[in-house]
């Protein structure tokens, strides 16, 4: 437009001429009156606007590009680290789950074997040990798979990683990177005070290899996994390349991994936000300022790719808030809806789930009236988390109404509960049941390997004795009873463990917390209400159930 002006202008003065003249004379008259550069410089210039223009645009959709790859890659890399998070319970539960039985059942052989077969043959392990806590015995007392790594090392390196795992309160990691079969240690034990510990070895690809599914969300990427907080190439665990020593664009991130650490550290096999992205700045070069339009659009679609990830980030969460909405509702549905009312006895109840994850849980409570002035008050927790946990819960929960129906006392309800569950199936239950009789004031109790209810009067607590037997599921032993009188204003509560039981911490120190915590309240459910307060204010990691009974005035 502006060289079209000055070229009307220059020739205005000329047309009226009769004979022409003027016409012709209107490249000198342009020539005479502006200067050469002034010809080509307007063009040259508005030329030079459009690359610059052009320029700044493809820089800046390179940039974008980069910035975007740089996200979505960190962001991948979250992903598969919170993939690796998710899955390293599979591998850490069963140890302690184990520590657990064999600390219950003080050693027992049988127990730990029949528990610990399933997970070879699930090829989660290779070798699965006992191990006396103490440094006396410097063997495994029993082996389930092959010979452990660990009995061939020096006797002072046992000792010390048999110490290290006893005052850990995590899965204590060891190198086995080096051995003529690579393998990782894991040894854990239930606390300082334990008597075992549990040691079990995985084998790991002898050429580091372990390549992505086709079908994978990640298998546009390569990945490698160290041992650590850092890329030590003496401790790589598996790689999806031969060389892992990416060059370019790379991503890192850690999690822990028992009282180590895993470093996974991710590079792009192709441009994570599409092949149009990438090209981007060079159809900009190319085209120029005539796709200034399109080049709008364009950037209008990556702004609405990034909006749809965001949005699908925010789905993704109220999703899984949705999720764990759902399980804490199936979880409930699992639970006596109301309490039953019964002359003569206050009854109130609390359940809360864990903080960690959307799995349900098998901690439950029950209330059964048996006729006659007799009620019959259950606690129980079982091992694991999840559908399958809930369900063997279930199982138990309606077994012991069935049983009750029948008049069965708690130690025979307890003996015929063993019969449902088996240990090798991967649970079993601590269960508290005690019979009430409301006109007696007394509380007959038969524990199968849960803790001991405790006795609130005035301002003092107590936990009550009772004949611990093994749990539910472990073996089909007959179980005691003790029957308790309950004096005129005292409370009596029974729990699970989610409410004192702290990792790293002896039981002991959480018994005396909770019981320390439990006096000073005028009424049941000031008192529920003040122990999960004082005991759990952020939310406790377990599953908590919790019922209390006393006596109307």
């Amino acid at each position: 437009m502006v060289g079209t002006d000055v070229v009307r202008g220059a020739a205005g003065g000329d047309t009226t001429s009769a004979d022409g003249s003027a016409r012709e004379s209107e490249p000198r008259l342009l020539s005479e009156t502006m200067p050469r550069f002034s010809i080509y410089g307007v063009p040259t210039v508005v030329l030079a606007i459009g690359l610059v223009i052009t320029a700044v645009l493809a820089l800046t959709a390179r940039s974008v590009h980069s910035g975007n790859e740089n996200r979505l890659l960190h962001q991948r890399v979250n992903e598969a680290a919170a993939v690796l998070s998710s899955a390293i319970p599979n591998t850490l539960t069963p140890l302690s789950s184990a520590s657990t039985l064999v600390e219950a059942t003080h050693g027992n052989r049988k127990a730990f074997t029949k528990f610990t077969t399933p997970l070879l043959k699930q090829r989660q392990f290779v070798s699965v040990s006992m191990w006396r806590a103490s440094a006396t015995e410097l063997r495994p007392l029993v082996t389930v798979g092959r010979t452990p790594e660990l009995a061939s090392r020096p006797s002072a390196e046992v000792a010390g990683y048999l110490a290290r795992t006893k005052a850990s309160t995590t899965v204590v990691v060891l190198d086995l990177l080096g051995a003529p079969e690579r393998r990782l240690g894991y040894g854990f034990s239930s606390g300082t005070d334990s008597q075992f510990v549990i040691y079990a070895e995985a084998a790991l690809p002898e050429n580091r290899r372990a390549k992505v599914d086709t079908n994978s969300a990640f298998a546009d990427l390569d990945y490698a996994i160290y041992l650590g907080s850092r890329p030590d190439p003496k401790r790589l665990l598996a790689a999806s390349v031969v060389d892992p020593s990416f060059r370019g664009r790379t991503a890192a991130d850690t999690v822990a991994f028992g009282n180590s650490q895993l470093h996974i550290v991710m590079t792009p096999r192709t441009e994570l936000g599409g092949g149009l992205l990438a090209r981007l700045p060079w159809l900009i070069g190319g085209i120029g300022i005539l796709l200034a339009l399109p080049a709008a659009l364009l950037a209008d679609r990556l702004v609405r790719r990034r909006a749809y990830a965001e949005a699908l980030a925010h789905q993704n969460a109220r999703l899984f808030s949705e999720q764990r909405s759902v399980a804490q509702t199936l979880q409930h549905a699992l639970l006596p809806g109301t309490l039953p009312a019964f002359a003569g006895l206050d009854l109130a109840v609390r359940y809360v789930p864990g903080v960690d994850g959307v799995d349900i849980g098998g901690d439950w409570y029950d209330v059964i009236a048996v006729g006659d002035g007799m009620v019959l008050l259950v606690v129980g927790d079982v091992s694991g988390r999840g559908l399958r946990a809930a369900t063997v819960m279930a199982a138990l929960r309606y077994a012991i109404r069935a049983y009750a129906a029948e008049g069965d006392s708690p130690d025979a309800i307890l003996v015929k509960l063993s019969k449902l569950i088996d240990v090798g199936d991967g649970h079993f239950a601590t269960v508290l049941c005690g019979l009430v009789d409301v006109g007696e004031r007394r509380i007959t109790f038969a524990n199968a390997g849960h803790p001991s209810p405790l006795l609130i009067a005035g301002s003092t607590a107590e936990l009550l004795p009772t004949k611990v037997g093994v749990p539910v599921g472990v073996s089909g032993d007959t179980y005691g009873t003790v029957t308790v009188s309950v004096p005129p204003g005292a409370v009596l509560m029974a729990y699970t463990d989610g409410l004192f039981e702290r990792r790293g911490e002896s039981l002991d120190v959480g018994l005396e917390r909770l019981r320390a915590a439990s006096v000073g309240y005028h009424s049941l459910s000031e008192l529920l209400d003040g122990v999960l307060h004082e005991l759990t204010p952020d939310g406790g990691h377990d599953d908590t159930a919790i019922l209390a009974v006393t006596w109307n005035p």
